[in-house]
């Protein structure tokens, strides 16, 4: 089941200003619409039944910081735990959890079959020029 997580005021507000505004996550960020996701893979989620499932958006920058760093699965979900910058991007608090690293290789293998990482990547690219 596909939800929508309202973004809310964060307590850590006050950290996330110390990333740089020059940051590559930040611009990215700032220069990319990521709702362009949740719309391309809506059909991939039941709307009514099932457990509520991780938003695609975030899903989707959590493989975007693999492609960038070259992480795998398990790396970038330490990674984002413990990187400011990872967590900002992904849009995520410190104390909020963080998907399991198996949840990547399912979102890659049940939600992304009818689109490639490859689209997504070149949705991000096409948005930044």
């Amino acid at each position: 089941m596909l939800k929508t997580t309202p973004k809310q005021l964060s307590l850590y507000s006050v950290l996330y200003d110390k990333i740089p505004e020059n940051h590559i996550l930040k611009v990215i960020n700032k220069t990319v619409d990521f709702s362009f996701v949740n719309k391309l893979l809506e059909d991939s989620y039941s709307k009514k039944i099932g457990r509520p499932a991780k938003e695609p958006e975030m899903m989707a920058k959590l493989l975007i910081l693999q492609y960038l760093y070259n992480l795998s699965d398990v790396r970038v979900i330490e990674e984002v735990s413990l990187n400011l910058a990872y967590m900002w991007f992904v849009g995520i608090n410190p104390d909020e959890e963080l998907p399991d690293a198996s949840l990547l290789a399912k979102f890659r293998t049940q939600r992304l079959k009818d689109t490639s990482m490859d689209d997504i990547i070149q949705e991000v690219v096409h948005q930044c020029i």
